[in-house]
């Protein structure tokens, strides 16, 4: 039978030479199509039009370069084929469609050849009473004989059953007999005559069904109210006879199936459970079943797991039972990069260990011993696992403890930042190093702030003060105000040659060698900034000159030092 078909084909599918038709012509009935293989990736269309106007669209994968109707090719029959060309695997339509051709098939000569039955399988058991009887094509077969029966050969039940224009299925409609052995044949045939010397019999046995529900069941292992039983534990059960399966609930209540509910095991009588929780009691239900339906209010049982690895109170010995590894462990640790590196040790109970490094989110084993050694900061995981004796068997229980290691190193100053505003100082320290840092201006024991800002300071002379809380080292630096005359109170940037500029006297101050200096207006603003070689300042802003008031400097030395003080400009 052939399906008529609607084919829409993209606007750009335009036909072209591709794929040429590889097969004779005329093609006998039973072979293949077969075509070049063009090398899409999405595959093949087939449009085939018979002599009737009739069409087909067969849909094809990028390997299959060939095709064949399930029940063979009609002889003498014409046919015209185009074949659509897929190249995206997403899309169903053609993307390039090839010129049409025409191939013819040719006329049944000969015999047919032989084929099997392809179900029930040879030797099936359990066979429904109204089976449907499938075999696969034979070469040249235009119809078959179906035959069944009680003995080898015989078709007291089904006689030559003729299934015309090459079908492949025939389905009983009448009950079949329970439990009994048939035998089934299919003879192909053509115009030409029968197919001969087929050894295509093939054997089943159909089902019986049960006329009574069968009797019910109840675990025997573990047995009921049973105690301190494994978390994994084999569960069986009574055999019924007439029982063709059986069904489970279990449950953490009499009432609730929220471990199994109602799961259906087959014909077995026993199945493991994985991973019940400790100490808890659970409920379990079987249910036999057969074609004649359930059996009827079986009794339910119950048993007790182990309490297992704890913590649990025994109510015998009135203490806490706790079998897991204990872990003792810092939660963070410290080193300075200077020292030798970090080594720790597990000395508890235990037979398999994991030192464990989280590194971008995944966890890389870093040692499989009691001991390690950690050499940079992050953070690390400690599993254990221990083999317990218990009176029901072995049970494996495990810890694990998660820390964190901080690297430091000594801190170094590399710059006092000064801000002056209105006569008030702030020092904000600049540091380097990988330590945890705290400052002080007070002296080295403290009293310590976490921020490396001050403020509200004033002009005075202040030493500052900066340790790394894990003990790594400690560094200091000192912001000097001006009392030397190295630095003039007041310049007169009035033309006259005399005292036009304003500059240090000298690059030595106090036993400083000057190397930068800095001048900000009354508010903060950063004016100028020159070196003690240079003239100095001439008294402007951007080109233009300032009018009479106070300024404040900043003069950086060689020692790291940073010297502070005021001025006056006079016109």
């Amino acid at each position: 039978m052939c399906t008529i078909l609607l084919f829409v084909v993209s606007a750009f599918a335009k036909a072209q030479d591709c794929a040429t038709l590889t097969s004779p012509n005329p093609l006998p009935v039973e072979n293949e199509l077969t075509w070049t293989d063009e090398g899409v990736a999405g595959g093949y269309t087939l449009m085939i039009t018979d002599s009737g106007g009739v069409m087909s669209e067969i849909q094809r994968t990028p390997s299959q370069t060939f095709y064949r109707p399930a029940m063979g090719w009609p002889e003498n029959e014409t046919y015209t084929i185009i074949v659509g060309l897929r190249e995206d695997p997403a899309d169903p339509d053609p993307t390039t469609l090839c010129n049409a051709q025409t191939f013819t098939i040719g006329s049944i000569t000969t015999l047919p050849g032989c084929n099997m039955i392809t179900s029930p399988l040879d030797g099936t058991i359990d066979v429904p009473l109204t089976p449907l009887i499938t075999w696969s094509y034979a070469p040249r077969a235009t119809e078959y004989l179906l035959n069944i029966g009680t003995t080898l050969g015989g078709n007291d039940v089904l006689a030559n059953q003729l299934i015309t224009n090459g079908g492949l299925s025939f389905q009983i409609t009448t009950p079949l007999a329970e439990g009994t052995l048939y035998y089934a044949s299919v003879t192909p045939r053509n115009a030409v005559g029968e197919a001969v010397a087929c050894n295509n019999d093939s054997t089943f046995t159909t089902l019986i069904n049960a006329s009574e529900v069968p009797e019910c069941t109840m675990l025997n292992s573990p047995m009921n109210g049973e105690d301190n039983v494994a978390i994994t534990p084999l569960l069986t059960w009574v055999p019924v006879a007439n029982a063709d399966g059986y069904r489970l609930t279990i449950g953490s209540s009499p009432t609730a199936s929220d471990i199994v509910d109602d799961i259906d095991f087959g014909n077995v009588t026993s199945t493991f459970v994985v991973d019940f929780d400790e100490g808890i009691k659970y409920y379990v239900t079987v249910t036999p079943y057969n074609t004649a339906g359930d059996a009827i209010d079986c009794t339910q049982t119950c048993f007790t797991t182990t309490l297992g690895c704890g913590p649990y109170f025994d109510p015998i010995t009135g203490e806490t039972v706790d079998l897991n590894p204990q872990i003792i462990l810092e939660d963070s640790y410290s080193f300075c990069n200077n020292d030798d590196p970090l080594q720790l040790s597990y000395t508890g109970v235990g037979e398999v260990f994991s030192w464990i490094q989280m590194v971008n989110g995944a966890a890389l084993e870093i040692s499989s011993t009691r001991n390690v050694t950690i050499t940079e900061s992050g953070t690390y995981r400690l599993d254990v696992i221990t083999e317990v004796p218990i009176e029901e068997g072995i049970i494996t229980c495990d810890s694990s403890h998660t820390f964190t290691v901080s690297v430091s190193e000594a801190p170094v100053i590399e710059d006092l930042n000064v801000s002056i505003q209105n006569l008030n100082v702030s020092i904000n320290v600049a540091v380097s190093g990988i330590g945890d840092y705290e400052y002080s201006i007070v002296s080295p024991d403290g009293p310590y702030q976490d921020s490396p800002v001050f403020t509200n300071l004033g002009i005075s002379d202040v030493e500052v003060f900066v340790r790394d809380r894990n003990g790594c080292g400690i560094d200091s630096a000192s912001l000097n105000a001006d009392i030397d005359l190295g630095f003039p109170k007041y310049f007169t940037p009035n033309g006259d040659g005399i005292n036009d500029y304003w500059q240090v006297r000298g690059i030595v101050v106090r036993g400083e060698t000057i190397t930068r200096i800095e001048v900000y207006d009354r508010y903060g603003k950063r004016i100028t900034s020159f070196s003690p070689r240079s003239m100095g300042w001439d008294g402007t802003f951007n080109g233009r000159r300032l009018l009479d008031a106070g300024f404040w400097y900043k003069a950086f030395t060689l020692s790291n030092q940073v010297l502070v003080g005021h001025f006056a400009l006079r016109r």
